[in-house]
């Protein structure tokens, strides 16, 4: 027994890592397994190769510090391959003891290297190396065994097995017995299981039986909350002290991204201070907001420099983007059954992981943005979320329809979704998530401070006469009945240049101006022309 207590704390420290730092630096085992699954096979003709290729996803577990066992075990492979071929039949061979299995792999090693060493030292097939090719193959039962590792992770959880050097059998039965607990407890974590399910791609071995999930649980108790006699600092986590290390501080955690304020949103993004004031204020209480507006006014650029000014600084990590359409479905966005290879496999959709991962950092916002929202079919693709996406019920648990397990959209995820105000072609947003978000108007930003100090840089009186006559077709725009203020023309397509020229200029109104009244007056050809003329005047 051990203090489970102790490692339902340590539970929430590698929760709070598990999406952000551990799984990207650990994910390579479970790639590992299954590589090797799909490469192994005990009769192959060329036994060296096979053996090559399954282990060949295994990185630093086989060969580290000096110590080359997957290297030392190739080249007797080649050398007698159905010497090796043996030994790996001997220790697959479930009907007999593991540990005589383990030492008997070894002891075999050691003949080898007698008879094909070329007067090499070691053979490196100790204990570690060999519970990690059981582990490989038998992922659903094994672990991989590391002397230090284990009799660190007993005495952090205070259990009463123990470990001692040089014995080796009672080492080994300790030590699967031990985690065998320990992963009793895990499989009850029912957060952190969806969590690595939310993770695992098709590079990777499902872990049903939380293994290898055990396995880095207790290597992160080892490497991060263990007692070393010298400090150490792997994979960025805080340096092991001789105590167990506290829940890192603020500072200890802060990023290194760039710092992102509203002073840095209001220079580029063109818009008044008091509209952003609004914009944050009602992003922060509703949750769920929808940028909706006229062609070029920015939206989809602004989305993202929201998200960045409420964060305060621009983190990348913590922003994900999709594009709805018409085909696009809850299979993609939550979890759906996908063909793989003769059969089909549950996936898990972006926004699933995306929950997950903010999950992970509570602490931390994060920003889920949705081009061309009402393109989709959005009862189709948001399902059972409409509920759970509301703000009063964040954090409230659903059973999902696919796996039947609890899900909640966690209360740090916002959802910023754009919209297109001037596209005739689409249906109304679908009136049950229209409750469910706050609609913000983003309009042309011409009289913006940021647009006019823009605008001043650039030093043309073409631009400047152009944008006059812009404005005063926005004003025609919005009296028309049959259009209105959603069909004004965006400032956007004046942005993102260092010098202005008429020939550019002439292009945008040429090739992106006219052809939208086109389509807004194509029942009404005087005005058209006499808006082309207009705008065509400016460069006489």
């Amino acid at each position: 027994m051990f203090n489970i207590s102790k490692l339902k704390e340590i539970l929430v420290l590698y929760k709070g890592k598990f999406a952000s730092e551990q799984w990207p630096n650990e994910k390579y085992k479970w790639e590992a397994v299954k590589c090797f699954r799909d490469n192994w096979n005990i009769n192959a003709p060329d036994f060296a190769d096979m053996l090559t290729r399954s282990l060949s996803k295994t990185r630093n577990l086989l060969a580290s510090s000096n110590n080359f066992p997957a290297e030392t075990l190739r080249s007797f492979s080649k050398a007698a391959p159905e010497e090796v071929r043996a030994m790996f039949i001997d220790l697959f061979d479930e009907r007999n003891d593991v540990v005589s299995r383990i030492l008997g792999f070894k002891a075999k090693a050691a003949e080898l290297l007698e008879k094909y060493g070329n007067g090499a030292g070691q053979h490196y097939q100790y204990e570690n190396a060999v519970s990690t090719y059981l582990w490989l193959h038998f992922p659903d039962k094994y672990y991989i065994y590391r002397y230090s590792d284990v009799k660190t992770v007993s005495e952090t959880l205070g259990s009463e097995y123990l470990f001692k050097k040089g014995a080796y059998a009672d080492n080994l039965r300790n030590f699967y017995a031990l985690y065998d607990e320990i992963r009793a407890e895990i499989q009850k974590d029912t957060g952190l299981t969806d969590m690595l399910r939310s993770l695992t791609d098709s590079e990777c071995y499902l872990d049903d039986s939380l293994c290898t999930l055990t396995m880095d649980v207790c290597f992160f108790t080892s490497r991060v909350l263990g007692a070393p006699k010298q400090p150490v600092k792997i994979s960025g986590l805080p340096a092991e002290n001789s105590e167990p290390a506290e829940e890192p501080t603020e500072t200890e955690t802060e990023s290194n991204a760039e710092k992102y304020d509203k002073a840095a949103f209001l220079n580029e993004v063109y818009m008044t201070e008091s509209k952003y004031g609004s914009l944050a204020a009602v992003l922060k209480n509703k949750k769920n907001i929808i940028l909706q507006g006229a062609p070029g006014v920015g939206k989809t650029f602004a989305a993202k420099r929201l998200a960045y000014s409420v964060m305060g600084e621009k983190d990348d990590g913590r922003i994900e983007f999709v594009q709805f359409h018409q085909n696009y479905s809850y299979e993609d966005f939550m979890m759906g059954y996908k063909p793989v290879n003769d059969g089909f496999e549950l996936k898990y959709g972006i926004f699933y992981r995306f929950c997950r991962k903010a999950e992970s950092r509570p602490d931390k916002a994060f920003f889920f943005i949705i081009d061309e929202i009402n393109r989709g079919n959005l009862s189709k693709i948001f399902g059972e979320l409409l509920m759970l996406i509301e703000r009063g019920y964040r954090g409230t648990k659903a059973t999902l329809a696919y796996n039947g397990l609890d899900f909640s959209v966690p209360e740090n995820l916002y959802i910023i979704g754009m919209m297109n105000t001037a596209d005739r072609s689409l249906a109304m947003i679908d009136y049950a998530l229209r409750r469910r978000f706050s609609f913000f108007e983003i309009e042309p930003g011409f009289d913006s401070e940021g647009f006019v100090k823009y605008r001043r840089s650039l030093g043309s009186e073409t631009l400047d006469l152009l944008i006059s006559k812009i404005q005063e077709l926005n004003n025609e725009i919005s009296l028309d009945r049959s259009l209105g203020k959603g069909f004004c023309i965006g400032h956007s397509y004046f942005c993102g240049q260092t010098e202005c020229t008429d020939e550019w200029l002439r292009t945008v109104v040429d090739y992106d101006i006219l052809p939208m009244l086109g389509e807004y007056w194509f029942d009404d050809p005087d005005r058209l022309r006499r808006w082309e003329n207009i705008l065509h005047g400016v460069f006489q």
